[in-house]
């Protein structure tokens, strides 16, 4: 499958995944652009895809926009599935659009995704008139490819966050850290041991262990973090065989394990603060917008109360968890109701007037 292929049927999953909160993020995009409205003038989306934010912005701000695309198929999806909607083929490092000349630049899930994010950053700039916004939602996770690429070098090695529930964090804590030397250590001991720890990880973490003071592969580490991030069953035999070998270790002299958090949104929001500062814009919002909404359950919802989707990470529970994303009370749903809860990484930067 051709780049232009992998990335439809990728756009198509991440449709599949937001269907069940469409209402609340359409909700979230227009609370956002309703608080930040955009200045005269042209809208321009950069990354646009298939259409996927046109489709949670309001009726009024559609007939503004003009979209920009690289990839030839989607943006002749995106014409072809709406015949109102201009797009342009161009990077969000390279826009056709003369200086000064929008009144707000909007994404959907693109700024962790650009080849440049000051390059993009640079070019946003140049083409927003003074006092135009941008703004960018995020609501799925990040691509890990920028963060890893700072964390290659670290003597750290990345793995999903088997620890707990990622969701008990204001920001989903999806990734955490182990020291190479200890991980290294584990392992050795684990085989020493005959434990199935060894066995089970030790091809993917081999990659990350050849050598300790040298830099991982990003492409490498990208690829074992989503092969256990992505399946379930492996996700589980980490966290036992982890735990398990860890305190096998542990009553023999060797050192607890001690994971380091990092949040991958939180990333991101540090490097849209640093790059649009930089720009010269000032930022005016860089938080987690939450909302909520009790409704009828479908059909693949039976026997569960609730759900939740928050950069990327997603809850489906029998029973209201700990903690909402919305950090208020909610009462517990009724029979054949589903409480249903969205949050996006929001931010806004503004063009001096």
């Amino acid at each position: 499958m051709n780049d232009d292929g992998e990335l439809r049927v990728s756009l198509d999953l991440l449709g599949r995944r937001r269907a069940p909160y469409a209402e609340l993020l359409a909700g979230i995009a227009g609370d956002v652009v309703a608080r930040f409205p955009p200045g005269d003038g042209p809208v321009l989306e950069i990354g646009a895809g298939t259409g996927q934010l046109r489709g949670l912005l309001p009726a009024e701000l559609r007939a503004r926009l003009v979209h920009s695309e690289p990839s030839p198929a989607a943006a002749r999806a995106l014409r072809d599935g709406d015949g109102g909607a201009a797009v342009l083929r161009a990077t969000a490092e390279a826009l056709p659009v003369a200086a000064g000349a929008c009144g707000a630049v909007v994404g959907l899930c693109v700024m962790d995704a650009v080849a440049d994010a000051g390059a993009t950053a640079a070019e946003i700039a140049r083409v927003l008139a003074p006092g135009g916004r941008f703004v960018h939602l995020l609501d799925m996770a990040t691509l890990l490819e920028q963060p890893f690429a700072r964390l290659a070098g670290s003597a750290l090695v990345p793995i999903p966050n088997v620890f707990g529930d990622p969701g008990d964090h204001e920001w989903p804590l999806d990734i955490v850290l182990l020291k190479r030397d200890w991980l290294a250590g584990l392992l050795r001991f684990a085989a020493g041991a005959g434990h199935p720890f060894a066995a089970a990880f030790a091809p993917i973490f081999a990659p990350f262990l050849t050598a300790a003071a040298a830099p991982f592969d990003v492409a490498t580490a990208t690829s074992a973090f989503k092969a256990i991030a992505s399946n379930g069953d492996r996700r589980r035999a980490l966290a036992a065989m982890l735990t398990s070998a860890s305190r096998l270790a542990v009553a023999q002299g060797h050192p607890p394990v001690e994971p380091l958090p990092f949040h991958s949104g939180r990333y991101l929001q540090s490097l849209l603060q640093t790059t649009f500062t930089g720009a010269g814009l000032t930022i005016e919002l860089s938080e987690i917008v939450a909302r909520a909404a009790t409704r009828p359950a479908r059909a693949d919802e039976a026997g569960f109360g609730y759900r939740s989707l928050c950069l990327g990470h997603e809850r489906l529970e029998s029973a209201l968890p700990r903690r909402l994303l919305t950090g208020a009370p909610a009462d517990a749903p009724g029979p054949a109701q589903i409480h249903v809860e969205a949050g996006v990484f929001a931010f806004v930067a503004r063009r001096p007037a």
